[in-house]
């Protein structure tokens, strides 16, 4: 279970160092909406505090992890599909987001964050029962 600790840690610091740098860098997410570059720090917050909980509480960080990622990402989804300012096309906005490469690692690193809490869930309720195929064959 170590190394799946450590793989999210670093998912999480990987999260987090990318948030920080969006919100360095990003001048126009501070002027055009500041609600969501505070969001934005809450989620980089949260981020920092569940490195070190995922070592200390990890049932309840690899818990909070899923819940804050999972929040993280519908949010940034719903961006994409309709959160763009007023007085912006829409698809001006989509472009713009889809355009920006820590924007995307973001959402991508918070997909994956996703996949390794329920993957840790899951893997202790699918012991013994695996699909044929992706059994182990031991001696």
């Amino acid at each position: 279970m170590k190394i799946v600790y450590l793989v999210l840690s670093a998912t999480l610091g990987a999260s987090a160092l990318v948030g920080i740098q969006i919100l360095a860098t990003d001048f126009w997410l501070w002027s055009a909406a500041p609600t969501h570059a505070y969001g934005l720090t809450a989620f980089v917050g949260l981020d920092l505090a569940l490195i070190f909980a995922v070592w200390r509480v990890t049932r309840l960080a690899i818990f909070g992890a899923l819940l804050t990622a999972t929040f993280q990402l519908v949010a940034m989804l719903g961006d994409i599909v309709g959160g763009q300012p007023a007085g912006l096309p829409a698809a001006v906005f989509r472009n713009y987001l889809l355009a920006d490469t820590a924007y995307v690692g973001l959402l991508f690193t918070q997909g994956l964050i996703v996949a390794i809490t329920v993957g840790t869930w899951a893997r202790p309720h699918l012991h013994g029962h695996w699909p044929g195929a992706l059994r182990i064959v031991r001696n």
